[in-house]
């Protein structure tokens, strides 16, 4: 049991090294270009204290790249901080699989969520979709205040991409969280190697339109 979590500590801190290098990584150099292309075409704001209007629409007109990096700073930071969490996520269901901790950690988890939501008063006839008892196991994890903030991540990431469409929800002796624990674990088992592909695709975009700008100034 010591040892048990241990690793899951372990596996805890890596993913979260993880999501910090990917928000660290991709803020910076979101950052370096919003300021990079602020200092190279600050004339377009004119003298004084500058116009902050001129400066926008000069930087459209002349510089598109520029421009897109500038004002979509924001954007591209956003995009980094959902990055982040999908790689973090990624990561920790490779190193729980890979620890042969998941049944443990996740597995069982998600069983119990979806034999107290299915044994509750209130559910009884509710979930006549999967769509909607994706929402409603969803919810469940999201309230669920015994599990950490990273389990939750997780197990909400896992919910989101399993495919529910065949439960037959009409059928009353339907046991749910067995059919929903064997298809956790084909998709683990199928989907279990983390990609940073996204990032660097990312990366690359705002890396090329820096590039780009560089000509058009």
């Amino acid at each position: 049991m010591k040892e048990e979590i241990k690793i899951i500590a372990g596996i805890s801190a890596k993913s979260s090294l993880k999501w910090l290098s990917v928000m660290l990584t991709g803020n910076l150099f979101t950052l370096i270009c919003f300021f990079v292309i602020l200092f190279q075409n600050v004339h377009f704001a004119g003298g004084g204290h500058g116009n902050l209007y001129a400066f926008i629409t000069g930087l459209f007109f002349s510089n598109i790249c520029g421009f897109i990096l500038f004002a979509g700073a924001p954007v591209f930071g956003a995009l980094y901080f959902v990055l982040a969490n999908k790689t973090a996520a990624q990561y920790m269901l490779h190193l729980t699989w890979k620890n042969k901790v998941f049944s443990s950690y996740i597995d069982s988890k998600v069983v119990f969520l979806v034999d107290k939501l299915t044994s509750s008063n209130n559910w009884a006839g509710k979930a006549s979709n999967a769509a909607m008892f994706r929402l409603q196991l969803l919810e469940a994890n999201r309230n669920d205040k015994e599990n950490s903030k990273i389990k939750k991540r997780i197990i909400g990431y896992v919910f989101k991409k399993i495919n529910l469409d065949d439960i037959d929800f009409s059928n009353p002796d339907l046991k749910l969280s067995e059919i929903v624990s064997i298809k956790l674990n084909n998709f683990i088992s199928d989907a279990v190697k983390p990609s940073s592909l996204f990032f660097w695709l990312l990366f690359l975009l705002q890396l090329g339109l820096l590039i780009a700008s560089q000509f058009l100034n």
